[in-house]
């Protein structure tokens, strides 16, 4: 059986990218993965975790599709009005 695995996250931290305080690497996030898959395994499945002491803590990403994951980039985000 996979583990499951929690990414914690501090979410609507601003109204625009600028405003986010805290910047990490696509590199930082790659060495964590790979330390995560070197603990827990290759398979093992990944939830967000807000902390909120209220309501629902746990999530999923939100562009996840099977085992792909879409990133895409901040500005075009902006451009799009999301």
């Amino acid at each position: 059986m996979s583990a499951t695995v929690q990414i914690h996250i501090n979410d609507n931290q601003g109204y625009a990218p600028d405003q986010i305080s805290t910047h990490i690497t696509l590199k930082a996030v790659l060495e964590s993965i790979q330390d995560a898959i070197e603990e827990f395994g290759k398979d093992a499945t990944v939830v967000l975790n807000n902390g909120q002491r209220y309501g629902a803590s746990y999530g999923s990403f939100v562009r996840a599709y099977g085992n792909s994951l879409e990133i895409t980039s901040a500005e075009q985000d902006e451009e799009e009005g999301l």
